[in-house]
């Protein structure tokens, strides 16, 4: 139960469904949607246009006729070029920011001084926006080091404003590392981007290890920095389940479960479908049909309430 409570705090705060009254969104109002916010930044920080022209949809976003959300990978060096805070092309006062990350590092004990000062550039830029925009509004205590949550006016291809919002992750880390960490080869079913991306969170904290989805994979206990690219990752999946996986089957959500079925013990196998389930079921999802019989089996047990689940999800019927 405390792995399980430990792993839904770290999807609260790398993402899951924050604001709670977005809506997802069709594919034709998402470059026009996504237009609106890169302008809408542009005038509040304007030294950092151009990296806003350069945001990138990370996972399913666009591939389907509706997104959930939208993830969009940032690079860190537009925030910490060489590791140092760009205070200057933010507009951040320099005695207000030291004060800030003195408070963070009080909070957070085992961060390092780069990620409280992270931390700190991204509660200043999620303030100002809060403070400016009429368009956007952030969620500053669930965004961290790695993320900054928005919740966004949806616009169409007219440009008009509807009358929905839709939830925008502003993911910052090393962009190679986010398009491994989102990425999914196959589209097919129910079954979309984040499933496979929230597979590999499950596999890694069944094994006391902390997937980040903007930084690497973590040791639970230490905090070390275990893996930080694809090929690290990789080499320490096969070494903690003694499996031999390969870079194709590991972007494949249906071929890593493959894999698994065939070559794990029930015990890791049931562990893992636990927390799996656990995360999925605070994020706008629905189950993939290969877990659904184990779901409806193990729903009291683990305490599942499927608030999240697709008007046209299977499950729907089990939810009182």
């Amino acid at each position: 139960m405390i792995k399980l409570n430990s792993i839904l705090k770290q999807m609260i705060l790398e993402g899951g469904n924050i604001f709670g009254d977005t809506s997802p969104i069709k594919k034709e109002n998402i470059d026009p949607t996504l237009n609106v916010f890169a302008t809408e930044l542009s005038n509040m920080f304007p030294k950092k246009v151009a990296s806003f022209r350069k945001f990138e949809t990370l996972g399913s976003v666009g591939k389907k006729p509706v997104s959930g959300d939208i993830d969009l990978a940032y690079d860190i060096e537009n925030l910490m070029p060489g590791g140092k805070p760009d205070l200057v092309g933010w507009g951040i006062d320099p005695y207000e920011f030291k004060q800030s990350v003195e408070k963070i590092q009080k909070r957070a004990r085992t961060a390092t001084l780069e990620q409280s000062q992270l931390r700190a550039m991204v509660e200043f830029i999620g303030n100002k926006i809060n403070e400016q925009s009429d368009i956007i509004q952030t969620d500053i205590k669930k965004s961290g080091a790695g993320s900054l949550f928005c919740k966004v006016i949806q616009y169409d291809i007219v440009g008009d404003e509807t009358n929905k919002t839709v939830q925008v992750d502003i993911n910052i880390g090393d962009p190679k590392w986010l398009r491994f960490s989102y990425y999914s080869a196959t589209y097919k079913g129910n079954v979309k981007g984040l499933h496979r991306t929230q597979l590999l969170v499950a596999l890694f904290t069944h094994k006391d290890k902390m997937f980040k989805h903007a930084q690497g994979v973590f040791n639970k206990d230490t905090r070390e920095l275990e893996a930080k690219t694809p090929e690290e990752t990789l080499e320490l999946l096969n070494k903690l389940y003694g499996i031999r996986l390969d870079q194709n089957t590991l972007d494949d959500y249906f071929k890593l479960m493959d894999v698994l079925k065939k070559n794990l013990t029930d015990e890791d196998l049931h562990g893992i479908y636990d927390i799996y389930l656990k995360i999925l079921d605070s994020t706008r999802a629905d189950i993939p049909e290969d877990l659904q019989q184990y779901w409806i089996q193990n729903k009291e047990r683990l305490g599942l309430k499927g608030k999240f689940l697709p008007d046209d999800s299977k499950l729907k019927q089990y939810i009182q």
